[in-house]
């Protein structure tokens, strides 16, 4: 049985309308893999104004399949951003993942990615990648992994560049579960360019889930991006705090 999350009302806090480079899929993976299927699909619309309005439209949702020792996801997600009354920008990407739990500690996996990012002048990036997963702790309260993967990169941007390279991706993901009612996720990432370090991405993603009621969440998360290989015009650091409130059935 698929259960959904359906997201009623966001808030979205940030100096800018900026979305990050590097998907965090860390903080969208499925706990539960006792059941065939499980998925959810959240609607967003946040509002922000300091110096100039922005306003973010959403869309997105995930599936997942468990058969065996085998487990397919898919995440989608899709957004139009836009500030005053400027034209709307889209973004959004397409991430499937194939896992193959080796034993209870070690997984390998490969995963398949399109993404698109209007604001920061990404006007397609294309991403094939594979590697090693690694359970290090799964207590009842605290959960932590490491990763580490390849990726192949075909890269478009809005000033007419085209780049393919190689990327290593190594990622360190912990959760903490605050009580019965609250949990914490902290996803760290980093991604130099292979054979040229100076080229890299370091991502954080940190964020905390309240659960108000048995059908009621609130979600504050922030998200922190460092990429030195921005087109030019484009700040090499940005972030986002977004607030969230859910219903879930």
């Amino acid at each position: 049985m698929i259960r959904c999350t359906v997201i009623l009302v966001a808030a979205q806090l940030s100096s800018v309308p900026l979305f990050s480079q590097v998907v965090n899929i860390e903080g969208r993976r499925f706990l539960n893999d006792s059941v065939p299927w499980t998925g959810y699909v959240d609607l967003r619309f946040n509002l922000a104004e300091n110096t100039q309005r922005s306003m973010v439209f959403g869309l997105g949702g995930a599936v997942q399949h468990v058969f065996g020792k085998h487990r397919l996801f898919l995440v989608n997600d899709l957004a139009l951003s836009r500030v005053e009354h400027n034209d709307f920008l889209n973004t959004g990407f397409q991430h499937l993942r194939y896992n193959y739990a080796r034993d209870k500690r070690w997984t390998g996996e490969a995963f398949a990615q399109t993404q698109y990012n209007k604001p920061l002048l990404l006007d397609l990036r294309v991403t094939l990648g594979a590697g090693p997963r690694l359970r290090v702790v799964n207590e009842e309260g605290y959960r932590m992994h490491i990763g580490t993967s390849l990726m192949l990169e075909h890269e478009q941007t809005t000033p007419g560049d085209v780049l393919f390279h190689g990327r290593s991706n190594t990622y360190l993901s912990m959760s903490v579960k605050l009580g019965e009612q609250a949990g914490l996720n902290t996803v760290l990432y980093y991604q130099p360019r292979m054979f040229d370090a100076s080229d890299h991405r370091v991502a954080l993603e940190a964020g905390v889930l309240f659960t108000l009621a048995k059908v009621y969440t609130f979600e504050s998360r922030l998200n922190l991006l460092k990429d030195t290989g921005q087109p030019e015009g484009v700040p090499m650091l940005s972030y986002s705090w977004s607030n969230r409130f859910g219903y879930r059935f």
